[in-house]
């Protein structure tokens, strides 16, 4: 899994190191670091809200931003943080938001993204992790974000991505932006 993830006790990729834990005795819960963070999670009840969810938010929202990764999902996410989202029982092709917040200076894109797990942070860390294999990906838990109502029943974190991908569609990042501008509505003077 990468450099970024240690298990409890053990080296990178090692799944001897996880810690089975009781969570108000209700709900066992596997605990992990990953960087300066300890979260525990419950990757059974993730994996099934994810089977429940039809599709993930590029899907739903439609944008230009969304379409562009929509049309790179399958490559634009680091393996070790694929293999991290499986890990926790996430499918990753149901984010729960994604944010394109446009062009940067070296010509990618910056955007932005959440996906959202049964569990608890019970270190918060100060930093994000970066995945190594790719130039620009960080990542964290958070116990903020936009929550889907599948998850709002439980102890729930997210965690969230911010990364760089390239623009691969056709159409120009800003071609909706007149038309967003003319739905939206106007002050009164």
């Amino acid at each position: 899994m990468g450099c970024c993830l240690r298990w409890r006790g053990f080296g990178p990729g090692s799944s001897e190191g996880c810690s089975r834990l009781r969570h108000n005795e209700k709900m066992p819960l596997t605990e992990m670091q990953v960087g300066d963070q300890t979260v525990r999670y419950d990757r059974e009840a993730t994996a099934a809200i994810y089977a429940r969810i039809k599709n993930g938010w590029a899907e739903d929202c439609g944008c230009v931003g969304c379409r562009n990764l929509l049309a790179q999902r399958n490559v634009i996410y680091p393996d070790s943080f694929r293999e991290l989202l499986h890990q926790l029982g996430i499918d990753p092709n149901k984010e729960a938001e994604a944010v394109a917040d446009g062009p940067l200076a070296d010509g990618w894109h910056h955007y932005g993204g959440w996906f959202f797990l049964v569990g608890e942070v019970v270190t918060a860390g100060e930093r994000m992790s970066q995945a190594g294999d790719f130039p620009y990906f960080k990542y964290h838990f958070s116990r903020v974000g936009p929550c889907p109502q599948l998850f709002r029943d439980g102890p729930r974190i997210c965690i969230e991505f911010e990364a760089h991908f390239k623009w691969i569609l056709d159409e120009s990042w800003d071609s909706e932006l007149g038309e967003a501008a003319s739905r939206s509505p106007k002050n009164p003077a």
